[in-house]
């Protein structure tokens, strides 16, 4: 392990702010004027953006609206082709969960990906939680491939186990640490490991020290059991 140390709280703070720039679309780097924040300073910053963004509720339930009455196979491609990956992310959290899944259903996993990195999950908990778990494999390993570790950070605290343990077979030790330096529910942490398994954590720090990155780990403990930090090198 290395010498260097971080704090959690400003490994969280970090996080926060790479949040928020993915959710502005803009480079972390950008933000850097927001360092002297606390995390939950920025949490509530990052809060009130994502309201302004997602909260032009009368266009977007108006356009919800007309999608219950046409056909899903229509929608999907209004969806695609007209609306985008943003539109699509607004929308979702208006319609109703089973109309909702049955479209994510007919959608390329491509594209749910693309929405998945616009969507607040805090809206749209009760869809996440009805998607099938293969589904939601298959959205997660596109986003890896894509190394888009905020949309995976911020989706594990609002996926039930079975999508949890899904989402986590199709990523490596390597991906996992990235995921595990930006999942925004930390305190769900060691359950997390638990559903991957007891071998996980011994994986993902070999990979935190080829990446350089054992300061970081090491700024995760207190999101574990003593059993799990038993399992991190000395």
């Amino acid at each position: 392990m290395v010498d260097s140390t971080i704090s959690s709280e400003e490994l969280e703070r970090n996080a926060e702010i790479r949040r928020l720039a993915r959710l502005l679309g803009v480079v972390p780097d950008e933000l850097d004027y927001l360092t002297p924040l606390a995390p939950p300073e920025l949490r509530a910053l990052r809060g009130q953006v994502t309201a302004s963004l997602f909260d032009a509720r009368g266009v977007l339930a108006r356009m919800a609206a007309a999608s219950r009455i046409l056909p899903a196979g229509l929608v999907v491609t209004l969806a695609e082709r007209v609306f985008g990956p943003m539109l699509a992310a607004r929308i979702a959290g208006l319609l109703e969960v089973d109309r909702a899944v049955d479209i994510a259903a007919r959608l390329p996993v491509p594209f749910l990906a693309d929405v998945a990195t616009e969507l607040d999950p805090r809206r749209v908990a009760d869809i996440l939680g009805a998607i099938p778990p293969a589904t939601i494999a298959a959205v997660a390993a596109e986003l890896i491939a894509r190394e888009e570790w905020i949309a995976m950070g911020t989706f594990y605290a609002y996926l039930p186990p079975a999508s949890v343990r899904a989402a986590i077979g199709v990523a490596d030790a390597p991906a996992l640490l990235q995921i595990a330096l930006v999942l925004e529910d930390k305190e769900r942490l060691s359950v997390v490991l638990e559903i991957a398994g007891t071998d996980t954590l011994s994986r993902i720090a070999v990979a935190a020290e080829a990446a350089g990155l054992s300061a970081q780990l090491r700024a995760l403990e207190v999101y574990l059991t003593p059993e799990q930090r038993a399992q991190l090198p000395a």
